[in-house]
């Protein structure tokens, strides 16, 4: 009787920890944990056709990668000029200067693609779309943001937040730079 007893406290104290233990893990959320759950990769520097007329013949082809175990969507925008070029909007963001007067100036910031214009594209989990913006939009005073939303089910109100993954000239190895 005492042994089964002890056998059922034993039983008791392991269902305790057992429940403690998975109270404190965390979601998985990321399938990499070393890597953001969304970014945006480098794949290659290329000529890429002109969307509009002040832009550089050369473009940066870049993945935004899902690394998140939800699906996320991103706005796809197709060019006139060119169909199999694909385009994700992106903002282009100033980095601050701490001395404005002696710091680079941002007079040549380009503009990046303006959202609204496109239609929605899945990227499912641990998968990676592939897109171009010109070379010019990552420069050393500015650095670009795509914007992507998870894939979740709809809200009765409101939408579901608009997230930014960001993309910087420190994010394109040493030897595509040309400087």
């Amino acid at each position: 009787m005492e042994s089964r007893n002890l056998f059922h406290a034993a039983l008791f104290v392991a269902l305790i920890a057992s429940c403690i233990t998975q109270s404190q893990t965390t979601p998985k959320l990321a399938l990499d944990d070393a890597k953001p759950i969304v970014y945006v990769a480098f794949d290659h520097i290329s000529p890429r056709p002109r969307v509009e007329d002040n832009e550089p013949a050369r473009g940066l082809w870049l993945r935004i990668v899902n690394n998140s175990v939800v699906p996320i969507e991103v706005e796809v925008l197709d060019s006139a000029t060119t169909p199999a070029l694909k385009l994700i909007p992106d903002d282009i963001i100033s980095r601050m200067t701490r001395i404005p007067k002696s710091g680079p100036t941002h007079d040549n910031a380009p503009v990046g693609y303006a959202s609204g214009l496109g239609s929605p594209e899945i990227v499912d989990a641990g998968k990676s779309f592939l897109f171009s913006v010109p070379v010019n939009h990552v420069g050393r005073s500015w650095y670009m943001e795509v914007p992507f939303r998870l894939h979740l089910p709809p809200v009765k109100k409101g939408v579901q937040p608009l997230c930014h993954a960001q993309f910087t000239l420190e994010d394109i190895p040493e030897s595509n730079v040309q400087r």
